[in-house]
Parts: structure tokens; C-alpha cells; sequence
């Protein structure tokens, strides 16, 4: 059922669900200025995307989230040579998989797929223990947009951020 009220129609923002995808701590983020850990970038910093180039950031939301819902990306684990920090990432946060690997995994040559798909347990592992981390959700006035993680290595998307909602009051 639909309720509707006469009265003019406004734009205003409303509180949504909790968007669990995110970086963690750490996690480097390639911007404007050079490659700056997550925790170190503000509103207004403009940030390199996959997809549009250098994109100002509107919103940096930061919360609390239990350790088990993050994930460690070990990109040296692959390469031994590679010193590549690890990298801390919600596990529902959505990564492009490319290549050999989403061909195996998913039949095609390129797939956006949630973290916790690609968990092997050696390469990209679940945090033990207890506790919370913080987990730190970029958002673009613009929408959303494929971040550079990890050197380059991992491209993710990043948090969807609120969009107005029309009511009538």
C-alpha cells in the first residue's frame, strides 16, 4: 500500500542501511598528491580511478566493524619478490578480477565480484581474533568508482554513496 500526501516535493537526505564495503587501515589509496594510506585522506583530496581518472572525493565515512568481516590481501604471496604492503578490505567490498583468474573462476575475462568470493586462505584470508577494525568507505558525489589498491594490482569499487530521495511533505 501507497500512501500519498498533497504538499510540494523535496529533496533531502535519509540515513541508509550500513554499506559493509570499505578499506582498512593501511590500505594505500592512489591520489593526486602520491599514495597516501586510507587514514591520511580527506574531502576534497582528488583520488585516481580506473574508470574516470582523478575524482574528487566527497565523503570519507569511517565506523567500526567486527574483525571477521574484513580481509587481508597478501599480494607478495604470489610474487615473493613483491613488497607490496598487505592491503585490509571489507569482505563485501566488490573487486575487478581479470585475466586467468576470472576465467577459471568465473567463465569470462573480467569480473566484478565481492570480496569474500576470492577467499583461498593464503592469498587473500579472513582477520582472526576479536575485536573491530575501522573500516573507511570513500564516496563520490558522482557515484561510484573503481579504486587503485596495492600498486595497482587490485582495482575495487568504492562505497555508494547516499543519493537524495524525494518525499512529499
Amino acid at each position: 500500500m501507497t500512501q500519498t500526501s498533497p504538499g510540494r516535493a523535496r529533496s533531502v537526505r535519509v540515513a541508509l542501511p550500513p554499506c559493509n564495503s570499505g578499506l582498512g587501515p593501511g590500505t594505500e589509496v592512489l591520489t593526486t598528491d602520491g599514495v597516501l594510506p586510507v587514514e591520511f585522506l580527506s574531502p576534497g583530496d582528488r583520488i585516481i580511478t580506473r574508470d574516470r581518472g582523478a575524482v574528487r572525493l566527497a565523503h570519507l565515512f569511517v565506523r567500526k566493524v567486527p574483525r571477521g568481516q574484513m580481509l587481508r590481501l597478501r599480494p607478495g604471496e604470489l610474487d615473493p619478490g613483491d613488497d607490496t604492503p598487505d592491503v585490509l578490505i571489507s569482505a563485501e567490498t566488490r573487486m575487478v578480477v581479470r585475466g586467468w583468474r576470472a576465467r577459471v573462476l568465473f567463465g569470462k575475462p573480467a569480473a566484478l565480484v565481492s570480496a569474500r568470493r576470492l577467499i583461498d586462505g593464503a592469498y587473500i584470508a579472513r582477520l582472526d581474533g576479536p575485536g573491530t577494525t575501522r573500516l573507511f568507505q570513500l564516496g563520490f558525489s558522482d557515484g561510484q568508482h573503481l579504486l587503485q589498491i596495492a600498486a595497482g594490482q587490485w582495482q575495487v569499487a568504492s562505497a555508494r554513496a547516499p543519493q537524495p530521495v524525494t518525499v512529499r511533505g
